[in-house]
């Protein structure tokens, strides 16, 4: 039986801070990039150097630095499906557990970044999770330890999409009970691991029902500093990821959206607080190459030009003035 909790009001935990390395660069020409900045030592030149990595943007060929979240508005975490972008692409990064897993070893994050559990994959493939709390915070440690800079984890949380729950055969209300009983187990594993709590549903009649339950279990949302909103990154109509987040906005919690579109980012960025997104790689497999990487690669879904490129303009969007939303109700 789970046990009810009670969390502590917690903040996110400070980047760490690494020794500097040595002020010159020993490194060979192999492992150089064409500009002549090295990724292993200290780069004075381009001046992105990390414990483990160096990440120099002149081999990008951006022509900018990627720019840095502004204070105002959403944090937003750039979605990522290779693990060793962590180590070379230097902006705020989401990465899926399913990226991670199997590694015989684990790259140096270059930037903070935060934790997908790669729910979507353990549902559709497999129709539930193979995976239990004890085992889950094994592995995040490993990974916030090994990685370093991890800033949170999302929860081994249940999506209430219909098809998700045709694959489960369970209800709506069953998949909101599991990602709610699922958290209280996580915490009761360890507390210390900065797991951030998720409301799922399908309807906004469900979100309310997933709050009003965390409540009953003893989980005090407002005393995390996220709460991320799930099932809302597949959805067709704009008004209903509206509907849904200013449901949960009345709860006067700070919430992450999760996996949202381009449109919903602009459309819904008053609501939040944090948004992560890879909408950009299947933008860039739907069209053309940019004219720079032509010959070089079929689709830039893959690609840090395209990546980068879309990632400046989301944060324009997302950090533009806006009128104050009103809450959406059906």
């Amino acid at each position: 039986m789970n046990a009810v909790l009670t969390a502590p009001t917690r903040r996110m935990p400070a980047p760490p801070v690494y020794a500097p390395y040595p002020e010159t660069c020993t490194c060979t020409a192999a492992v150089r990039y064409a500009c002549g900045h090295c990724y292993h030592e200290q780069c004075l030149d381009c001046g992105f150097c990390t414990m483990g990595s160096c990440v120099c943007h002149c081999e990008y060929g951006l022509g900018f630095h990627p720019g840095d979240s502004p204070p105002e508005g959403p944090m937003f975490w750039i979605g990522g499906h290779h693990a060793n972008w962590l180590s070379t692409w230097g902006v705020p990064m989401c990465v899926s557990r399913s990226a991670l897993t199997g590694r015989a070893t684990l790259p140096r994050a270059a930037e903070a970044w935060v934790y997908d559990s790669g729910a979507f994959s353990e549902l559709d493939n497999h129709g539930g999770w193979t995976i239990g709390p004890h085992a889950y915070v094994r592995e995040l440690r490993q990974f916030r330890d090994g990685i370093g800079r991890l800033v949170w984890a999302g929860p081994q949380d249940w999506m209430c999409e219909p098809d998700m729950i045709a694959k489960t055969g369970l209800s709506v209300r069953e998949h909101i009970d599991r990602t709610v009983g699922n958290f209280v187990d996580l915490m009761a594993e360890d507390p210390g691991v900065d797991i951030i709590p998720t409301v799922q549903g399908w309807r906004p009649a469900d979100y309310a029902a997933c709050l009003d339950l965390y409540d009953k279990r003893g989980v005090r949302l407002a005393d995390y500093p996220l709460v991320g909103v799930g099932s809302v990154c597949r959805r067709k109509s704009l008004k209903d990821v509206q509907a849904v987040l200013a449901t949960v906005a009345t709860a006067g919690l700070r919430l992450h959206g999760f996996g949202l579109k381009t449109q919903a980012l602009e459309t819904c960025a008053e609501y939040l607080a944090s948004a992560d997104s890879l909408a950009w790689s299947r933008d860039a497999r739907w069209n053309a190459p940019l004219p720079s990487c032509e010959g070089k690669h079929k689709s830039c879904s893959n690609c840090v030009h395209w990546a980068m490129r879309w990632r400046e303009r989301v944060l324009d969007v997302l950090h533009a003035p806006r009128q104050l939303m009103l809450p959406i109700t059906t």
